[in-house]
């Protein structure tokens, strides 16, 4: 891999517009880095800004209202933070493949699988029928689902929930994209069929050498499958690195999901929580958001903007002010 990261997001701000030119900001302070052929893991609660960096990605961030305010995504020799429609429709699909959080419902119902492949496959490109029939069969056996031929004359209602998600995951990297945005790409499957979507982004990571951004609540998930982790909250990036940099924390939240992982509970003890509920959009208290949640909070904490991620560019970073009292927190 080389050292020069495809994709490069600093202090990128996002808002949603409310009227009379007021815009409610969801997101502030998020920056990662992401390098060729790496798999980036994308955590954090529900509401903390993590699906619409992933539509910052794709360029469909106005089809929800909202707009970038500042900051830069670094592409390649792009700024997609200053990218028009013209140069979206010649990156999204082509460039950077996204499977969106609500995949299983994302087929259409009254188109064939092969006619959505085809629309994916003809997308800023062209093609006579029997390329595009071959093409969808191919991406069929990428994504392994067997009888293509049956598959591609069926409708996705004739189709299990895995299915779906597999021709949504063969839509998005129709094109052959360097880039694959999944947002909760195993949400509303089983444990079974979640590992089998994984193995075969970790699959398509290999035999394509595509960029994967993967977002998702499972950190034992994330960890098992990506190469970085970048933690968010309340709107901010509070934490990223090294998956194995991760495991040992500098910031109070990542501790606080970690001890609230499922799979390290003790049977017939109660679940470790995190305490109190993550501040509302628009209602970010000043200083740290995680301050009135934190063990080791400290009277500069509630004071200032939230604080930046600082460390080397390329290495552990956080936000928090005090990670030297990490050992010391309950």
């Amino acid at each position: 891999m080389t050292a020069a990261p495809l994709v490069d997001i600093r202090d990128l701000k996002i808002g949603i517009e409310r009227g009379r030119g007021e815009k409610l900001v969801v997101v502030d302070s998020a920056s990662l880095r992401l390098r060729r052929g790496e798999m980036l893991g994308l955590i954090g609660e529900s509401g903390s800004g993590k699906t619409m960096l992933c539509r910052s990605l794709i360029g469909t961030l106005r089809r929800r209202g909202a707009v970038i305010l500042s900051g830069s995504i670094l592409f390649g020799d792009l700024d997609l933070a200053q990218a028009d429609e013209r140069i979206w429709r010649d990156v999204r699909g082509r460039r950077v493949g996204y499977v969106p959080q609500s995949a299983l419902a994302g087929p259409n119902p009254v188109m064939t699988i092969g006619a959505q492949l085809g629309e994916a496959i003809r997308r800023n490109a062209s093609g006579d029928s029997s390329a595009v029939a071959s093409r969808a069969r191919e991406l069929l056996d990428i994504v392994r689902i067997r009888r293509p031929d049956v598959v591609l004359k069926q409708y996705p209602n004739q189709l299990s929930g895995g299915m779906r998600q597999r021709v949504m995951i063969a839509c998005a990297i129709a094109q052959s994209p360097e880039l694959l945005v999944a947002d909760e790409p195993t949400t509303g499957l089983d444990v079974t069929v979640q590992a089998e979507i994984m193995k075969l982004l970790r699959d398509i990571r290999t035999d394509m050498g595509m960029s994967i951004i993967l977002v998702s609540h499972d950190l034992a998930l994330v960890d098992a499958v990506c190469d970085q982790i970048v933690v968010m909250h309340a709107g901010a990036c509070v934490e990223s690195g090294a998956v194995d940099q991760v495991a040992a924390p500098l910031h109070p939240y990542t501790a606080a999901l970690n001890r609230s992982r499922i799979e390290l509970a003790i049977p017939g003890s109660e679940l470790v929580t995190i305490k109190g509920q993550s501040p509302a959009v628009g209602s970010w208290q000043p200083g740290c958001r995680f301050a009135e949640r934190c063990g080791i909070v400290q009277a500069d904490c509630r004071v200032g903007g939230h604080p930046p991620l600082v460390g080397p560019a390329s290495g552990h970073r956080t936000s928090c002010l005090h990670p030297e009292l990490m050992a010391a927190m309950p």
